[in-house]
């Protein structure tokens, strides 16, 4: 009685790893009958593959009697947004939501673009992706600023500086006033940028005036 029960036991063959197809055959001509118990998103078996099988490789079961298997539904795939025109801030909290790594980020000025807004990023919009990849963005730092070489303004009265400098849109900064005898009051001591240094459009230059 007991030699006739284990004769009708077969082993079961391994399939994980296989297409469905394929482990349908090899179960089938192990004289069993294969069940799909579940599918399942897997960064590593591709879409129909079999991830999991019970019984396992090399185990018993009698004939006709039945192995279930898990199937692969392939990497799971996320949708990018299209962060373009967004705020930094705000795309990144959008990817996140959506399950997606905000990546690296570069700036480049830009006279068509606040500053801190998105204008590019990659992977592009509406990209499929998988394993929750990282979006680059390029960044608006804004109208790009216009570069002046500082004059000399030592000598020259504090008021007609201040307009020439206005007219750059350079703002006067601190003014320190130091006493001197025999200088007409405003005369301008020495300035920091000082002459010869590089100024940008929207900074400041520092005084120290006669008074």
């Amino acid at each position: 009685m007991r030699l006739a029960i284990r004769g009708s036991e077969v082993t079961v063959p391994g399939v994980v790893g296989r297409s469905l197809e394929e482990a349908s055959r090899r179960i089938s001509r192990a004289q069993l009958v294969l069940k799909v118990r579940g599918h399942r998103f897997d960064d590593h078996v591709p879409p129909d593959g079999i991830i999991a099988q019970s019984p396992a490789d090399g185990g018993r079961l009698k004939s006709q009697g039945t192995v279930k298997v898990l199937v692969s539904l392939g990497p799971r795939r996320i949708q990018v947004p299209d962060l373009r025109g967004k705020t930094l801030r705000a795309g990144r909290y959008q990817l996140l939501q959506r399950g997606l790594t905000p990546g690296f980020t570069a700036t480049i000025s830009s006279d068509s673009a606040e500053s801190d807004v998105v204008l590019s990023q990659f992977p592009l919009p509406g990209e499929q992706e998988s394993q929750s990849p990282a979006v680059n963005m390029l960044i608006s730092s804004g109208r790009s600023r216009v570069a002046y070489l500082m004059p000399d303004l030592v000598g020259k009265r504090l008021g007609e500086v201040s307009r020439t400098l206005a007219l750059w849109d350079i703002q006067s900064g601190e003014v320190h006033y130091q006493r001197l005898p025999g200088l007409e009051p405003g005369t301008v001591l020495q300035h920091s940028p000082e002459a010869g240094d590089i100024i940008l459009e929207a900074g400041s230059v520092n005084f120290e005036v006669a008074r």
